[in-house]
This record gives structure tokens, C-alpha cells and sequence, in this order.
């Protein structure tokens, strides 16, 4: 499919301002008649639709924020994932260390369940991430 005629036109720029301004598709055609290049109100508004700021500029914002909550939601899982590690290696480290009221048995279940956590949060991903 070829150009439209606001693409193919001398004064693009111009009517491309004016729909961001807000000219009526009339007053546009009638512009360009002026000018010597008349392009119908039918081929103006065919083009408004395809260049429309406003829609473009919220599919925008909305990609933005959506990477923004995926972002934030991925920072989330590493930092569960690097809290997994450190509750293992508290565990590693612990030896006999412990005193009364927490056993070698409550550290080495704490480990287990932080492993299973890691696991499974690691398995919802692809295999190109594990």
C-alpha cells in the first residue's frame, strides 16, 4: 500500500501541527487548497487516526508503567531469592552453635524450607533462566 496523501504532501509538517492543535479535518483540507496541494477532509481524518498523539503517548505511558511494576516485581523475587541464600548460609554456618531456645533441628528446617522456597520460584522461570 502506498502513501496517503498527507504523507506524500509538501506541507506534512504543517497539517500533522495543525491535528496536534486540533483543526478540524475541514479546516485542514481547506488550508491545503490554499497552499495548492488539496487533500480531502475523508484522507485528513484517515490520517488523524493514524497520527494520534494522545494514543500513542498512553500505550507509552502504560508500557512505562507496566515495565515499571514487572521491574519492581523482579527486584522483589532476586531480593526473596538473596534472602533465601543468606537463611541458608545462617543455617551452614551455625554448627552447634545455637543457643536454648532455637535447636540445630529449627536452623536445618529453616534451610530446608528456604531452599524448597528458592526452587520454586527458580522453576517459574525458563529454563534459559535457571
Amino acid at each position: 500500500m502506498g502513501k496517503s496523501a498527507v504523507e506524500r504532501s509538501p506541507n506534512r509538517k504543517q497539517i500533522e501541527n495543525m491535528i496536534l492543535e486540533g483543526e478540524t479535518d475541514r479546516a485542514i483540507s481547506e488550508w491545503t487548497k490554499t497552499k495548492g496541494n488539496p487533500i480531502g477532509k475523508t484522507a485528513i481524518n484517515s490520517y488523524r487516526k493514524k497520527y494520534n498523539a494522545k494514543k500513542k503517548a498512553t500505550i507509552k505511558y502504560q508500557e512505562k508503567k507496566s515495565q515499571e511494576r514487572l521491574d519492581n516485581a523482579t527486584d522483589k523475587i532476586v531480593s526473596d531469592l538473596e534472602y533465601c541464600d543468606s537463611l541458608v548460609q545462617i543455617a551452614s554456618k551455625a554448627g552447634l552453635e545455637v543457643d536454648e531456645n532455637i535447636s540445630k533441628l529449627d536452623v536445618n528446617k529453616l534451610a530446608l524450607v528456604a531452599i524448597k522456597t528458592k526452587n520454586e520460584i527458580i522453576k517459574q522461570g525458563s529454563d534459559d533462566d535457571k
